[in-house]
């Protein structure tokens, strides 16, 4: 239920707060749903992508960044795997 009400109001953050918050809230709830932050770049560039201002859809490409670098901190995080 929780992650479910995180991963809507991302959605609405994209929409109605400032780029500098929503990303803050992704980094944050990525942690409990990885795959949150990548989701989220792609309806990011879904709503402000412009085709002649840039080549590269950068949310969807910084989304795919966070992912992979919140599931590799996740698989180290995970007990067992920690080794001293």
């Amino acid at each position: 239920m929780i992650r479910g009400l995180l991963s809507v109001f991302v959605f609405f953050s994209i929409i109605f707060f400032p780029w500098p918050f929503t990303a803050v809230l992704v980094l944050i709830s990525a942690f409990f749903i990885p795959s949150l932050s990548l989701a989220a770049g792609l309806f990011a560039d879904t709503l402000y992508y412009t085709p002649h201002a840039d080549f590269l859809p950068l949310f969807t490409l910084y989304g795919a960044l966070v992912t992979i670098v919140v599931l590799f901190v996740r698989s180290r995080l995970k007990t067992g795997s920690m080794r001293g």
